[in-house]
């Protein structure tokens, strides 16, 4: 009898799950729908804990520098509020310093271009000129194609007042978020001020719902998350920063124009995985050889050695030491990371491929341990 009623049980746990399958397929356009007003409720609580991860591993260094020792029972109460500050104040800073050694260049670099603008066209039409005086048979060519050089002229001025236009549209749209990223941020301050008060009430009610052992597992595999995720944002931040800073020194010294913007976007991107680099080099090559086309060949040049060092040299000892995973899965977990999940996939796909990794060889080795201990010699493949 209760060998049937467990029967029972389970033939009625398929077909509810088969039930709620049915309702999701028909009904799948609802419930994305339903799913992305959650969240768009949601992300901002979602982006503070982000955030305030990430201000995690700055205040905990701060933290270790205010008076470690002291017994003074002020001085340990402040220490919590005086880093979370100090963290706030290092990242408005940096932000500051990047967007200081971008913009005003870009404002510039978009006035050269709008001021030149008719004297590339010029220069163009004549370098055609020139080709139908060596090569006849393009002149058919250029009159069948009835260019009207003036009408590019004006439509390209007027994409440029455009792009200025939809740029101020998006400085409306963002001074309109502000709400959402003050939500942000009193997630992230109080998160982090209730830290381990957070840690303890997630730990009781995970305890009290889950077996012991599961419980431990899963204490294992957060434990491992939390390191490769820092290890990894750690090395990235201190990879953007050594490669911003090999670009912006190696244009001054080979008199490239735009150095700090091109310097500062380039350590910016390089907080991509894999493809920031290359976006960086296409970018500032673009800009340097609107500036000089022969030095825009040059630049390329050198961003090509430059990137050579970088994957080569530096990404693999701080990034990939950092997170102990091999240079091949590294490229691999960016690829797939980015097909999937797009631009996040870039910085959540190596990452991730750590954690994966790093369990798949714990439970190898504990595997191997045991087979050593029931056969007395090791697993060999």
């Amino acid at each position: 009898m209760d060998k049937l009623g467990r029967l029972d049980r389970m033939v009625m746990k398929y077909v509810i799950l088969a039930a709620v399958f049915i309702l999701v397929i028909f009904n799948y356009q609802h419930i994305f729908a339903g799913l992305r007003e959650l969240w768009d409720i949601i992300s901002p609580v979602v982006y503070g804990f982000v955030f305030a991860y990430i201000l995690n591993l700055i205040m905990v260094m701060y933290e270790g520098f205010w008076f470690p020792e002291t017994d003074n029972e002020l001085l340990i109460r402040a220490r919590r509020p005086v880093s979370i500050l100090l963290a706030l104040i290092t990242v408005i800073i940096v932000i500051v310093l990047v967007l200081w050694l971008i913009i005003p260049q870009l404002i510039s670099l978009v006035q050269t271009l709008l001021e030149n603008l008719p004297l590339m066209v010029e220069y163009i039409q004549r370098w055609i000129e020139d080709l139908e005086e060596i090569y006849p048979q393009i002149d058919t060519l250029i009159n069948n194609l009835n260019i009207n050089w003036e009408s590019i002229a004006r439509d390209a001025a007027s994409f440029a007042n455009n792009i200025l236009g939809s740029t101020f549209t998006t400085f409306q749209l963002l001074t309109s978020s502000l709400f959402r990223l003050v939500v942000i941020l009193v997630v992230a301050i109080y998160a982090l001020f209730s830290k381990e008060k957070i840690q303890r009430q997630v730990k009781r009610v995970l305890r009290a719902y889950m077996k012991r052992d599961h419980f431990r597992r899963l204490k294992y595999v957060l434990r491992v998350t939390n390191e490769s995720f820092s290890s990894f944002i750690t090395g990235m931040l201190i990879e953007a920063i050594i490669y911003g800073t090999l670009v912006t020194v190696g244009m001054m010294i080979f008199n490239f124009p735009y150095a700090g913007m091109i310097g500062a976007l380039s350590g910016a991107l390089a907080l991509v995985p894999m493809v920031g680099a290359i976006l960086s080099a296409v970018i500032g090559t673009m800009l340097v050889f609107v500036q000089n086309p022969i030095q825009g060949l040059f630049f390329l040049l050198f961003n090509i050695v430059l990137q050579q060092l970088e994957s080569n040299a530096i990404y693999p000892r701080i990034v990939g030491g950092s997170i102990g995973l091999p240079g091949i899965w590294t490229f691999i977990a960016v690829t797939i990371g980015g097909g999937i999940l797009g631009p996040a996939g870039f910085f959540l796909g190596v990452p991730i491929a750590s954690v994966i990794y790093k369990l798949i060889r714990s439970n190898v080795e504990y595997k191997e341990h045991y087979y050593e201990l029931d056969h007395g010699s090791e697993l060999t493949f």
